[in-house]
């Protein structure tokens, strides 16, 4: 598609479906419970927000809430070829969260929740594609793939990319077919390109055929294996009560010394969901999410500098991008953080300025750097870093070993290798 045409159909599409999203006290809220124990709707499905005490090793503690959504759901996009141009169907669909309206999400964006109609609202658009093995087509991925670490507890979702191998279908409202070059537009516009949209394409990413790595795959894995001997994470949970360093008010629950979110509550209205209104709560970060990804060509190869970490709500560890941080702020001295320099006032450097899905998130940015190293820098590496090439990386992507803030800056970097 032209990018002017582009353009005037996300135009388009911004007048057409509307959403109103208002913040509303505790006290207010439809159809949810807020519970000693846990926020959760009252039909028991969606999600719940539990409370949890977290001990790492012996002698650190911290408090914290995180979203409980035990069912798997599914990210789907339908790709086509046609004159040999490879085309992939994505929908406008508006969220509560989202920065500015609509955001171009994945085919099927759905938990089970709603594709099962437990919302009483429409049935999903095009699941079929996705849950009927008898309609000949496809799959070139199908990936299980764990979400923030920081923010959900131990969730994932099927990422799946399928070919329709020449089957015709009907495009509907609200639906549009991309090309890889519209793709790497839209990553350039902010917050218009759906995190989950990007992690399914981030599945979807081709080896190259030359590709000469430093380090060898199981020394990658050792560096997994030994940070989760030397750190381990107990959780429990507990009571809204006992979240220390956490208070209740009126309209919201925040951290007192605001190192991770508020959790709000929204009254939504829409002309363009299966469900016209409803009530629902949602977390918000104190600011910006910064990701950065250094970069260096060695033996003809990208290598990515990967940092070993064991988020909350993961049961195992994961690697992220060489600096991955939430409520970053610009503002203050960040000297202190390993690799930021290489990013700070750098003329050189890529950006691309995504936000959380807005179904659970409210309005979270993240700023994603990358910085293509030259060859005079010198980088001084801890043992929980490590150089990993572009064929390795996809390797961990398949084995569900990078978080998603790193596979979706790969993604976003190699997206003209999208399947």
């Amino acid at each position: 598609m032209k990018l002017a045409d582009l353009n005037r159909w996300v135009l388009v599409q911004k007048k057409k479906n509307l959403m109103k999203s208002s913040k509303i006290n505790i006290a207010d809220i439809v159809n949810w419970k807020i519970g000693n124990k846990k926020i959760y709707n009252y039909n028991r499905s969606f999600f719940s927000i539990v409370p949890f005490r977290f001990q790492q090793n012996k002698n650190k503690f911290w408090f914290q809430p995180l979203i409980v959504q035990k069912e798997v759901g599914i990210l789907g996009i339908i790709k086509k070829v046609y004159k040999s141009i490879d085309y992939y169907l994505l929908q406008a669909k508006v969220e509560p969260g989202n920065v500015k309206g609509i955001q171009l999400s994945p085919t099927v964006q759905a938990t089970k929740s709603n594709y099962l109609q437990k919302h009483g609202g429409k049935k999903t658009k095009y699941l079929n594609f996705f849950i009927n093995n008898k309609l000949n087509t496809k799959i070139i991925t199908n990936l299980r793939l764990s979400e923030q670490g920081t923010r959900y507890y131990d969730k994932s979702n099927n990422n799946i990319l399928i070919d329709l191998k020449n089957k015709k279908i009907k495009k509907l409202n609200n639906f549009i077919w991309v090309t890889k070059k519209n793709l790497e537009y839209l990553l350039k516009k902010k917050n218009l390109l759906n995190m989950d949209t990007i992690s399914v394409l981030s599945s979807s990413i081709q080896k190259n055929i030359l590709d000469t790595p430093i380090n060898n795959s199981s020394s990658i894995i050792d560096i997994l294996k030994d940070l989760k001997k030397r750190i381990q994470i107990k959780k429990k949970a507990i009571s809204f009560k006992d979240l220390k360093n956490w208070r209740i008010f009126k309209n919201k629950i925040s951290d007192n010394k605001k190192n991770f979110f508020s959790i709000f509550f929204l009254r939504i209205k829409t002309n363009s969901r299966e469900v016209k209104e409803w009530h629902q709560p949602i977390i918000s970060d104190h600011s910006i999410s910064f990701n950065g990804f250094l970069i260096k060509k060695k033996n003809n190869t990208n290598h990515y500098l990967l940092k070993a970490v064991q988020e909350p709500g993961l049961v195992l560890p994961r690697f992220t991008t060489t600096i991955s941080i939430k409520n970053f702020n610009y503002k203050t001295r960040n000297s202190n953080i390993r690799f930021y320099n290489f990013f700070k006032n750098q003329k050189d450097i890529i950006k691309y300025v995504n936000s959380d899905e807005g179904g659970r998130f409210y309005k979270n940015e993240t700023h994603n750097l990358i910085r293509v190293l030259k060859e005079n820098d010198k980088v001084f590496l801890t043992k929980n870093f490590i150089w990993v090439s572009h064929n390795q990386i996809i390797d961990l992507i398949k084995r569900d070993l990078l978080t998603i803030e790193a596979r979706n800056l790969f993604a976003s970097f190699n997206i003209d290798k999208v399947i």
